[in-house]
């Protein structure tokens, strides 16, 4: 991918938050309506709906200082920290950058990038080439490769540098700046 927009936004964009933003709006969503039924009912028959009552009569028993009130003001502490935390957190990189050309004018201002799962399936292809591989799986983030290869050799540790150095080649070769941490987990499988 390349953008070529002095007044664009760079091409470096992290996950948004739409899942557990959904998650959440449905939970909310849920209670509201459940709230809005039972104020619905005790507005309309003057009483509250029996499951409401019921809960009602158990909450109007405890005090702000007994041992339930706290546990529950602390379950809701910790799940609005964790809500907050996740809503401020930004997500990690999904693409790496890809160092311009120097043919390229530096004033064009162009981005490229490859993506975390680009970066993984080429890091895969390249460690499948290698002799004495079998499987190849292989995980990416902008700052580290993992690649977990599966062989019947046993000179695991030979593989698991040849894998390294080869995947770490083709990345520089490519331009990424700055190059991931590649790490290789060689395990051999049973004839």
């Amino acid at each position: 991918m390349s953008r070529t927009n002095a007044r664009s936004r760079g091409l470096r964009r992290r996950p948004s938050r739409t899942i557990p933003a959904a998650v959440v709006a449905v939970v909310l969503l849920m209670i509201g309506l459940l709230v809005a039924f039972a104020a619905i009912t005790r507005l309309s028959d003057g009483t509250w709906p029996s499951p409401v009552a019921k809960s009602a009569s158990n909450v109007t028993t405890l005090t702000w200082d007994s041992s339930a009130t706290l546990i529950g003001a602390g379950v809701l502490v910790v799940l609005g920290l964790v809500l907050l935390t996740a809503g401020l957190k930004r997500g990690g990189l999904r693409t790496a950058r890809l160092a311009a050309s120097t043919q390229e004018s530096t004033a064009d201002s162009t981005d490229f990038v490859i993506s975390t799962r680009a970066m993984a399936h080429l890091a895969a292809a390249q460690a499948e080439r290698i002799d004495g591989v079998d499987k190849v799986s292989a995980s990416a983030t902008g700052r580290r490769v993992r690649v977990k290869v599966t062989t019947t050799s046993e000179r695991t540790d030979e593989i698991r540098s040849r894998v390294t150095q080869r995947v770490t080649d083709t990345f520089t070769t490519a331009g990424l700046d700055p190059v991931p941490r590649v790490t290789a987990n060689v395990r051999t499988k049973g004839i």
